[in-house]
């Protein structure tokens, strides 16, 4: 019996389609964070500007993470 959870194609698509937009975030983030150096506030701004998304807890744990990642905090 086969005990791996069933993964629809629309939610697998759904899946990736999202972490390439993780990639996409990081990636266009830390060449912001190299040219500007800014805050944690203005990082979250640029993204929500730069692709149109609305601020939500998800997105700015994702943003302070790239951040302290890149600033090594």
């Amino acid at each position: 019996m086969n005990k791996t959870p069933y993964t629809d194609p629309c939610t697998y698509a759904m899946q990736n389609d999202m972490n390439r937009l993780k990639e996409e975030i990081a990636s266009d983030l830390a060449n912001y964070m190299l040219e500007m150096m800014p805050d944690l506030e203005m990082c979250v701004d640029f993204v929500c500007d730069r692709f149109g998304l609305d601020c939500n807890d998800e997105l700015v744990d994702f943003v302070a993470d790239c951040h302290d990642e890149f600033f090594g905090n």
